[in-house]
């Protein structure tokens, strides 16, 4: 199955120029993503990987693409000329909680980190949480990943909980809008 798939699910407003003949575009993740997204967990190095995961070790890219595929989250898709066009550059993932909360995790191309994406996927994520009705998310990160971080407390919300524990670093985000 080709990983780059035509979707009818609209893409979201977002649609980002990074670099001369290349643009990002973020939308809702689908089942049909999968084979995408384990294409993109296995173009990552080994450094974004253990950012993402907290781990060295490689997953198992099939299984675990299936699963993110079938879950909240959304999917930066490249528009170029090329063979890449199509392909997932980045994936965001919301894990909800019994408490109305909700687990949310980000991964971006290495080659195109830096480049507004990240910050990007943290609003669509922050969007939907509050559309959905949750009222907090929680993300788990190393505490050395200082871009991550800075993300997150831009996101517009106010961090209820930060703290450090082994090198692991845990952010509570409150969505209640300002009044």
């Amino acid at each position: 199955m080709d990983a780059r798939v035509s979707h009818s699910r609209p893409v979201s407003r977002w649609r980002e120029r990074v670099d001369r003949d290349r643009w990002v575009s973020i939308r809702p993740i689908e089942r049909a993503d999968a084979a995408g997204l384990s294409d993109f967990y296995a173009r990552l190095s080994p450094e974004s990987m253990r950012r993402r995961f907290l781990s060295c070790a490689r997953r198992s890219s099939g299984d675990l693409a299936r699963r993110l595929a079938e879950s909240d989250g959304f999917v930066a898709i490249l528009a170029e000329r090329g063979p890449n066009d199509g392909a997932v550059v980045a994936h965001a993932s919301i894990h909800p909680d019994e408490d109305g909360g909700a687990e949310i995790a980000f991964a971006v191309a290495d080659e195109l980190q830096g480049r507004g994406i990240g910050r990007a996927l943290v609003a669509a994520v922050v969007g939907h949480a509050r559309r959905t009705g949750l009222h907090r998310l929680t993300a788990t990160m190393l505490a050395e990943n200082a871009a991550m971080r800075r993300l997150l407390r831009d996101a517009g919300c106010r961090v209820t909980a930060d703290a450090i524990d082994a090198g692991v670093e845990e952010i509570d985000l409150d969505l209640a809008l300002a009044a």
